[in-house]
């Protein structure tokens, strides 16, 4: 399906029946990671699961390098589909969208999910290698920067080639654009501290990119905040265990 949106259309599957979710990918990836988890749950829970900006189907647009930006690309989708309340689930990059979201629109979250992702802003360190991946795949393609991301994401060799792929067709400017935008984001700890909305965070076990001590982190932040660790998972636990993250987000209920 397809919401013609000021500068984009933004392209998003909809999917099953009951309460709404909404499912956020990851950086460089696009909504087909979660193609198993709405299989399987498609009787459970109704899926409204977008290709952000830049990324899959989606065109960069008028891209402006800010989270918030995506936010507001968020907000008209739901706002078309007449959504008045919804469950968010941000996967990594998509969870920062989805802070960013909860900031500007709370009034619209039934729940939040953060799968492998945190609340924290980049170090120094971090925002420099992010920005040195962005000149390096607007340089060479995203040839240059795909192989090592998968292997970052993943221990599955498996899972690994079926990435490597979404990550090679992600348009160079997409990834730089929202790279700025990760780059340049704020701790939003006290953004959780004020949401009064059931929030759970899904870590990997083996994650090698987020580590479970931020998920722990953002439970403490949170009124009603609850942490899953997935024994044995890595980043991308809607490829490498689609039965219980599933299982966890159609479970998700406001008390």
């Amino acid at each position: 399906m397809i919401v013609n949106f000021d500068d984009i259309d933004i392209h998003f599957k909809d999917h099953g029946e009951g309460k709404p979710v909404v499912l956020l990918h990851g950086l460089a990836l696009d909504g087909s990671i979660w193609n198993e988890v709405v299989k399987l749950y498609a009787d459970q829970a109704r899926f409204i699961v977008p290709d952000l900006r830049g990324h899959g189907k989606t065109s960069i647009g008028n891209a402006n390098g800010s989270l918030e930006q995506f936010a507001d690309d968020l907000f008209a989708m739901v706002n078309s589909l007449g959504l008045e309340k919804f469950t968010l689930v941000g996967h990594s990059m998509g969870g920062y969208i989805a802070l960013a979201f909860a900031k500007k629109y709370p009034e619209k979250l039934e729940g939040l999910v953060m799968v492998t992702s945190n609340a924290q802003s980049d170090t120094p360190e971090k925002q420099e290698s992010r920005l040195t991946e962005a000149r390096l795949a607007m340089q060479s393609g995203m040839v240059a920067v795909a192989a090592p991301m998968a292997q970052e994401l993943t221990r599955s060799n498996e899972i690994m080639h079926q990435v490597t792929p979404i990550l090679e067709r992600t348009p160079p400017t997409g990834f730089a654009n929202v790279q700025r935008a990760i780059a340049s984001r704020n701790n939003n700890l006290e953004l959780l501290k004020g949401l009064n909305i059931p929030m759970l965070a899904i870590a990997g076990g083996e994650d090698q990119l987020m580590k479970a001590e931020v998920s722990y982190e953002m439970v403490e932040a949170s009124r009603l905040g609850s942490v899953v660790v997935l024994p044995g998972v890595g980043h991308l636990p809607m490829l490498e265990a689609p039965l219980a993250i599933g299982a966890l987000i159609v479970s998700m209920r406001k008390d």
